[in-house]
């Protein structure tokens, strides 16, 4: 037995896609997209902390600075309750600018729901106040 039951029926690799989609989705229910977190959830971007209500801002103020947001993964590694992405988060604002954020993140799950992510970002396409958009509030 590994101890990882739960994560077996939610496989890392599934959360972080499904998360994305909702994530990227402007539409979407922001209830449903932290229900992929647990109600302790932390997030580490470029050493800013942010808790789950902080999360829950973050994807608001994208949501209404931004016409859409892309995430395209390059890489994905998951080991039972832990995985690593690097991924490209294109956002265009509604004037047309468009900015590339590259993305190294490590996240870890408990009962098949993401505690923690911790991420390290670096715009590689953009303008200023662009280092900004990971925890945007």
């Amino acid at each position: 037995m590994s101890g990882h039951i739960g994560v077996v029926d939610h496989a890392p690799e599934k959360i972080i896609r499904d998360m994305f989609t909702m994530f990227t989705d402007f539409g979407s229910d922001l209830d449903a997209l932290t229900a992929f977190m647990t109600p302790d959830y932390r997030q580490l971007v470029d050493g800013r902390e942010m808790t789950l209500a902080d999360f829950r801002a973050h994807a608001l103020a994208l949501r209404e600075g931004l016409s859409s947001l892309e995430i395209d993964i390059l890489h994905l590694v998951c080991e039972a309750d832990r995985a690593a992405t690097v991924h490209l988060a294109s956002a265009t604002r509604p004037s047309g600018a468009r900015s590339v954020i590259r993305v190294v993140a490590f996240y870890q799950f408990r009962d098949g729901r993401l505690c923690l992510v911790d991420e390290l970002t670096r715009v590689q396409q953009g303008h200023d106040g662009d280092d900004a958009l990971g925890s945007l509030q």
